[in-house]
């Protein structure tokens, strides 16, 4: 089951975003982060979906063609770029400016 995913390296690398969504979800309980949390947490999200791309493109189990695995990769990696600068820029700003123009 491990060859699926491209051997013990790629899932080693798995457990680093799982790891930092495990403790977005622990930390948000904890503390408040002012709406960050969502954009940080959908960033290691993106991040993890990156990861197991890559490591079934890697794998055994599914091959994707490789303009289309090459082109998820860096969409997810994009995503997960741009959601978790935006998160801390929420977090250092103290509030989301987004969410405070949709309110009325």
């Amino acid at each position: 089951m491990i060859a699926w995913l491209g051997g013990e390296r790629n899932v080693i690398s798995l457990l680093i975003p799982l790891f930092g969504i495990c403790l977005l979800l622990i930390a948000g309980r904890v503390t408040e982060t002012n709406r960050a949390r969502r954009y940080v947490l959908a960033g290691f999200a993106l991040w993890f979906g990156c990861r197991v791309v890559i490591g079934l493109e890697a794998g055994t189990l599914v091959s994707f063609p490789r303009p289309i695995g090459l082109i998820a990769a860096l969409s997810l990696l994009i995503g997960f770029l741009s959601l978790t600068l935006y998160g801390l820029y929420v977090l250092s700003k103290g509030s989301d400016p987004i969410a405070s123009r949709l309110a009325p």
